[in-house]
């Protein structure tokens, strides 16, 4: 992917990427091209910058001029610390609840037993 211009600054403990692409133009064999976040993310790990989340972003497409620069903002990239002494979780199960038993009914008819 050919670029014109790749800027990265450092601002308010965030990094922003300026990117601007060559515009299209079949005379001079420049083909379409769509850059997206992915890309830049590419091109920056190349580079050796290191970023967190993407805050503001942005798709450059070089066939009309008012689209082919952009801006990105990007999280500085904070090592996370993680707890050294983290607390036991304690899970306990949940029993099932018997299914209740079908209640027999005695005989309909009363059976003497008298002779």
């Amino acid at each position: 992917m050919r670029i014109e211009k790749f800027e990265v600054e450092e601002k308010d403990n965030r990094i922003h990427v300026f990117v601007q692409i060559p515009h299209s133009d079949k005379a001079e064999g420049i083909r379409k091209i769509l850059c997206k976040t992915s890309d830049i993310l590419t091109i920056l790990t190349e580079r050796g910058v290191e970023v967190g989340d993407c805050v503001s972003s942005t798709e450059l497409k070089n066939w009309r001029d008012y689209s082919r620069r952009g801006t990105w903002v990007f999280e500085k990239k904070v090592e996370k610390v993680l707890d050294p002494d983290p607390e036991p979780i304690i899970i306990e199960e949940e029993k099932p609840v018997p299914a209740r038993k079908r209640r027999t009914r005695s005989s309909t008819t009363k059976v003497s037993t008298e002779e």
